[in-house]
């Protein structure tokens, strides 16, 4: 039956693929192409299973009734008399994916309803208490001794640099936080990141979301690395990266953490090999993850 088919492949995703995922270090790699799997993953498990659910209310018991393909289904729904055409455990199944689906969907739009109203609240914040530099172009220095960093995403972003930052980065340093934040307000990383915090929302104590998003994190500051250094030093941001952690050590400037810090350094300074090779097949993996749910859901029924 395809609904257990489709269950079964949301669970080895859930599981076992995305366990070697997290413990891959091949993803440092290639990051942007990591995040691609991962959103291939997360969009694959949410089709999976929706469709589920909807395989379980078409397909019916060949005993009693004869199978139908999921088209068919939602055709005989739209038919004049849907509710006669509906048996009781269809009618399990379309609830129950009803109920997903507004979960799925509505957990996201909620997340971004009220990122965006953050988001307004702390750009008025800014726009009040900062003031633009007048040599750094686009940058919003803030009043603070603690040196810190960061963008703020929207329709119109801002890149807000703390003064105790500018006391302690040089000139090229300085640029190259600049064109890390600049590489995340181009890439909207914040889109990237707003399905899996919705998700997590969901279940706020699962441990497996709570290591996805980690992940997604982290390869997401590492691409910014990549994008920052086609316009400035790799030394000058490995010496940003230490100055910003050293000068505050619960800074979260450029999204660096304690455990982060040495791998980001690392990876910037070590060369990589094989990147190529790696962005194929993770985008052929994406693929792949990505058409099994919606073959399962579409190709062609078996005999009854």
């Amino acid at each position: 039956m395809r609904s257990i088919a489709l269950v079964l492949f949301a669970i080895v995703l859930v599981w076992p693929v995305r366990t070697l995922l997290v413990r891959s270090r091949w993803t440092e790699l290639t990051p942007r192409a990591a995040i691609v799997l991962w959103q291939a993953i997360g969009l694959a498990v949410g089709v999976a299973i929706l469709g589920a659910c909807f395989a379980a209310a078409s397909y019916s018991d060949p005993g009693t009734y004869p199978r139908q393909h999921v088209t068919d289904f939602t055709a005989k729904l739209a038919s004049s008399h849907p509710v006669r055409a509906v048996h009781p455990d269809q009618l399990f199944g379309l609830t129950a994916g009803l109920i997903v689906a507004t979960l799925l969907l509505g957990s996201v739009v909620v997340k971004a309803v009220g990122l965006t109203r953050t988001r307004a609240r702390h750009r008025m914040l800014i726009d009040l208490l900062s003031t633009e530099h007048s040599e750094l172009s686009g940058a919003f220095v803030l009043d603070h001794p603690h040196a810190t960093a960061f963008s703020l995403p929207g329709l119109r972003p801002r890149i807000v640099v703390s003064t105790g930052a500018l006391d302690a980065l040089q000139g090229d340093e300085v640029g190259a936080v600049l064109a890390h934040e600049q590489a995340h307000l181009r890439a909207r990383h914040d889109l990237v990141l707003l399905p899996f915090r919705a998700f997590g929302s969901l279940m706020p104590r699962s441990r497996t979301l709570a290591r996805i998003d980690e992940n997604v994190t982290a390869l997401i500051e590492m691409a910014a690395d990549d994008r920052a250094m086609r316009q400035c030093d790799p030394k000058a941001l490995v010496r940003a990266l230490c100055r910003l952690s050293g000068a505050d050590s619960s800074s979260l400037a450029l999204g660096m953490t304690p455990s982060a810090l040495s791998r980001r350094v690392e990876r910037v300074l070590t060369p990589r090999r094989g990147a190529k090779l790696l962005v194929l097949e993770s985008a052929i993996a994406a693929l792949v993850v990505l058409m099994v749910p919606f073959v399962a859901l579409f190709g062609p029924i078996g005999g009854r």
